[in-house]
């Protein structure tokens, strides 16, 4: 069953996205290099995760964040420093997915036979190229919040239960292609090194998934299921203006005492 999860991902059309974000990158260091109005970013940082509608609960699955942007001020001229509104396009690797451990499968007792087999109860992992698109407003080159958002392609994904790979015939598969909704925050912590959060969801479901009911649940239950992530990261800016923190001291004479 696993081979069947290796040919779905190479039916992603993998090398068609590599292209893509190779144009993408040789276009952004073109218009970085002559005309000096974008800004380049430089991400890199880790996601917690989980999928809504999952029967699992909490932002278990840590996975990787990172890639590049570009950054354009909306006046569409040489880049200002004081110039707050602005929009930008990133190309990332991102890993999404659910975790959740399977506390029984040491026990060697018959109680909890039907759960004591393999260290997952159930694992998700998913791999998507993700493309975001977000506008931001800076606060006096300190604070920037943006809303946005994300074309996510999905080129490979693994989901067990129980250590069992997933069978496709009774279980549909996810949606290869997400769009989603974000929300980014960021701060200048050092020069141009800023440190970013940001939370994204689904807008479309990833697929619709029926769950039998068990001893657990008690009633069966039909459940969408979308993406759900937050992003903690650390972005360095290029074609930035370094802050100037050298302050001249304001010289006070010392009052005399007569």
């Amino acid at each position: 069953m696993r081979n069947n999860f290796c040919t779905f991902a190479k039916k992603c059309n993998f090398t068609e996205m590599k292209r893509f974000g190779l144009a993408v990158l040789f276009a952004v260091y073109v218009v970085y290099a002559d005309a000096q109005v974008f800004k380049g970013e430089i991400i890199g940082g880790f996601n917690i995760s989980q999928v809504e509608g999952d029967q699992q609960v909490g932002y278990r699955k840590f996975g990787a964040h990172a890639g590049v942007g570009v950054m354009l001020p909306l006046n569409f001229k040489k880049a200002n420093e004081n110039y707050p509104w602005t929009v930008s396009m990133e190309i990332l690797f991102n890993q999404k997915g659910a975790r959740k451990l399977n506390y029984y499968h040491k026990l060697k007792d018959t109680i909890h036979a039907d759960r004591a087999a393999g260290k997952f109860e159930y694992l998700l992992k998913l791999n998507y190229i993700s493309v975001p698109v977000i506008f931001h407003f800076t606060d006096k080159d300190k604070w920037t919040i943006g809303l946005g958002v994300a074309y996510n392609r999905m080129f490979s994904s693994y989901e067990v239960e129980y250590d069992i790979p997933m069978n496709y015939d009774s279980v549909p598969r996810l949606n290869p292609n997400d769009f989603t909704a974000l929300f980014d925050v960021r701060f200048r912590i050092w020069q141009q090194l800023k440190f970013g959060f940001r939370f994204e969801y689904s807008m479309f479901s990833l697929r619709t998934r029926h769950f039998p009911a068990t001893i657990y649940t008690g009633r069966a239950e039909t459940r969408k299921q979308y993406n759900n992530s937050l992003t903690f990261c650390l972005i360095y800016m290029l074609n930035e203006k370094k802050e100037d923190k050298t302050k001249k001291k304001e010289k006070t004479k010392k009052p005399y005492y007569y």
